[in-house]
């Protein structure tokens, strides 16, 4: 970027703020960016299109202010993305791969803040840049590209060179950035390209809509199949105009005039489709030559067709978290009266307010078990919008995908920037923050729901700290720690901050909460007992679970906790024993692992010793052993050559992700809490609380692997039970604070019931 201005004026897109691409902070997640491409070095006939950036921003009579109601819609795409605008990209005339190399880097800025990018021509020879960037970041091949244009752009060589405004699509193919199956064009016409071109189209699988093929089937009927063909699996959809696809009696300021095409109506209206039934990760406008039309009717066409088709992308944000399909057709003035000045209370929300007994969920984390929790609780009533938001927007939205329920919306979001995710809570009015990603971004995430004053959940606790001189006898910071210290301000803010609501933590807890309330008048001891046998075809190692947060937990020193003593600390695997788990997983040996329920259960739950042991299995626990000795498990980053890494994200990048693991998993996991005390009678008693899941049940019900699986549905049983009031306080607490019998009873509704196993008692250690 540069602060000079090349080829027009200093203003923005419409009077949209404007952003700055050295600085991301400044970009909107979620949103939309407008970069300007002053180029035009490509063209084969009529220069000018250099000068299209300045004409597309500043062809309209309405007050640049920013704002863009839309009236069919009822969304404002400018304010309701939001959209901003990055000024021109220094684009050096007769420099090509200066240019675009500028380019692609902007758009990878772009698309980087998990914004929308928008660019404005510059002749077509930008595209090379533009979908070379969308392949670099979602994976070569992973776009579709819809090309709106009168020539195909799918030339070979021109005037000795492979480079030019006739030919980026060609490239962008034999690069493998774009699959030829994934790219259709509409509105062909005229006498180019010639039939050598034609039939190397023909072998890539290229779809191609002729003029004569949209008269006689007419421009719905076409665009329907465009869009069928453009996702199948497909990551998202970038839209490419070029402004000769309408006929040139209506829109001439272009350097490749070509008679006979689209009407200015037919391409807005295709272009809101578009925006409004796709996911629609990036677009751009070009060829607008600004000096072949002294009225600038082109320039304003095209600044029509971006409002146009990011407003089909608000309408579609907004149908998503309503649940259902705002009807462009009803009478402008229909639901208008009480609104005020502004358009409707529906611009990024349902207008209708949301019924008694509903939530609106942000689920932060599309991974493994973010997928799982959205596949169960689209089974549930309570859930009135779920957005599910990630890092990678291109997950999310697989995520959102896979359920196909209208409740569900994807969203880009930064877990470490709390701005950002306050911001999503605030668009779409979340009621509660689910927290599904790995412990790290815990504290972000916690006082990002704190500061919008919503209820949070999670399912691991901030991390610990071992003690800096005594690390395996003294604890230092506790897991948890950090949220417990916010406690107060929780409880001041009238809001519950649900911790450990996972299955271990989480479900260990309820069953140690209902043991305390039923079984038991005391209890001795307390031990979550966690394993299974399940194994990975293929795969000699394997891990089930985030690597990261196995890694975490395991190589920290356990902590114990005894009455009297309190909490303290032991060495990693320490105390093995082995343990007999039910339903014929049979006899595991198990070791001390550092666990949240040690530091949650003695807060609620009176007893006398609480323990965390964990099934590794010794290949497991040598391997674990290694990866400490060799160092290999630390996060901070190594300097290696000119790269900065984190051995532990190194390892997680190597191993395979456990959400695609199910197909090729069988067996069964097992989480329990073993009790051991005086029973309601006075005598000694020794039980076993459980729940198993087989990874074949689990994969055939929900399409999601077992270990996952029984940790995402913890959170959604512990949302409904908010939802209907049966559970509700306020401030920092464990599932031990709360009635363990109703949530039992959800659990077996789920399909997979809890089980409890009478014991031998035994004395006490």
């Amino acid at each position: 970027m540069s602060d000079r201005i090349m080829f027009g004026p200093d203003f923005t897109f419409l009077g949209v703020p404007r952003c700055d691409l050295g600085d991301p902070g400044t970009l909107p997640a979620g949103g939309a960016v407008v970069l300007g491409a002053p180029f035009d070095s490509g063209v084969s006939y009529r220069s000018g299109a250099r000068f299209g950036p300045g004409a597309i921003r500043a062809a309209c009579y309405l007050p640049h202010d920013g704002a863009r109601p839309h009236l069919a819609l009822r969304v404002d795409p400018l304010t309701d993305l939001p959209v901003c605008d990055a000024g021109d990209v220094t684009m050096p005339p007769g420099e090509i791969h200066r240019a675009l190399a500028a380019l692609r880097g902007a758009v990878t800025t772009v698309l980087g803040a998990g914004a929308i990018p928008v660019v404005l021509g510059g002749d077509h020879t930008t595209a090379m840049a533009d979908v070379q960037a969308l392949a670099e970041h979602y994976g070569a091949g992973r776009i579709s590209v819809i090309h709106f244009d009168a020539h195909a752009d799918t030339g070979d060589v021109e005037f000795g060179s492979l480079y030019g405004h006739g030919q980026p699509f060609r490239r962008l193919i034999e690069s493998g950035a774009l699959a030829g199956e994934r790219f259709v064009q509409v509105g062909l016409r005229g006498y180019w390209p010639e039939p050598q071109t034609l039939a190397w189209m023909a072998r890539q699988g290229i779809r191609s809509f002729e003029m004569a093929e949209i008269g006689a089937r007419g421009l719905d009927d076409v665009l329907a199949e465009a869009l069928e063909v453009a996702g199948r699996d497909s990551d998202g959809v970038f839209l490419s105009v070029d402004i000769d696809v309408v006929d040139p009696g209506t829109a001439p300021g272009t350097g490749t005039p070509e008679p006979g095409g689209l009407t200015s109506r037919q391409l807005l209206d295709a272009v809101r489709r578009i925006g409004r039934d796709s996911n629609l990760v990036g677009m751009e406008i070009v060829e607008v030559a600004p000096s072949y039309d002294h009225s600038d009717v082109t320039a304003l066409l095209a600044n029509r067709v971006v409002v146009e088709a990011l407003s089909g992308v608000a309408r579609r944000r907004a149908d998503a978290v309503s649940g259902t399909r705002w009807d462009e057709t009803v009478p402008v003035l229909s639901g208008r009266s009480g609104m005020g000045s502004g358009m409707t209370s529906g611009m990024t929300q349902p207008a209708a307010g949301k019924p008694a007994g509903k939530l609106r969920v942000l689920l932060v984390g599309a991974g493994g078990v973010g997928s799982a929790i959205a596949v169960t609780a689209a089974r549930r009533d309570y859930l009135d919008a779920m957005v599910v938001a990630d890092y990678d927007l291109g997950r999310a939205q697989h995520c959102v995908d896979r359920v196909a329920d209208g409740r569900f919306v994807a969203a880009q979001v930064d877990a470490t920037d709390t701005d950002a995710v306050a911001g999503l809570l605030k668009r779409y009015e979340c009621d509660v923050l689910l927290n599904a990603t790995d412990p790290r971004f815990v504290m972000p995430l916690f006082a990002a729901a704190l500061d919008c004053g919503v209820h949070y959940l999670d399912m691991a606790m901030s991390l610990s700290q071992p003690h800096p001189t005594d690390p395996y006898h003294v604890p230092g910071v506790k897991l948890g720690d950090e949220q417990f210290a916010m406690a107060d301000a929780w409880q001041k803010s009238g809001r519950l901050a649900l911790v450990g609501m996972g299955v271990e933590p989480g479900l260990s807890d309820v069953f140690a909460r209902y043991a305390a309330d039923h079984l038991f008048s005391r209890i001795d001891e307390i031990g979550v007992r966690d394993g299974g046998n399940l194994e990975v075809e293929g795969y000699t190692f394997a891990p089930t679970f985030s690597i990261w947060t196995t890694i975490e937990e395991c190589l920290n020193p356990p902590v114990i906790f005894e009455k009297g003593r309190g909490h303290f600390t032991t060495a990693p695997f320490s105390e093995p024993e082995v343990f007999d788990f039910p339903e014929g997983i049979g006899e595991v040996e198990c070791v001390n692992v550092e666990h949240e329920e040690v530091l949650l259960i003695p807060r609620w739950v009176d007893a006398g010793r609480v323990t965390f042991k964990y099934g590794l299995g010794r290949e497991f626990i040598e391997m674990l052993k290694m990866q400490h000795t060799l160092g290999i498990d630390k996060v901070e980053k190594v300097q290696v050559g000119d790269v900065a890494v984190s051995p532990r994200d190194v390892i997680a990048a190597l191993l395979p992700d456990p959400a695609t693991l199910g197909d090729k998993m069988h067996g069964k996991t097992c989480a329990g809490t073993w009790v051991r005390g005086l029973g309601t009678d006075g005598e000694p008693r020794e039980i076993y609380l459980y729940h198993v899941v087989d990874n074949d049940w689990s994969m055939r019900e929900y399409g999601s692997q077992a270990v996952v699986w029984q940790t995402a549905v913890c959170p959604v049983i512990a949302l409904e039970l908010i939802a209907n009031g049966t559970w509700s306080g306020a401030g920092v607490l464990g599932p031990e604070a709360f009635p363990a019998q109703p949530f039992l009873d959800l659990l077996a509704e789920h399909g997979a019931p809890w089980g409890l196993r009478e014991e031998s008692p035994r004395p006490a250690v």
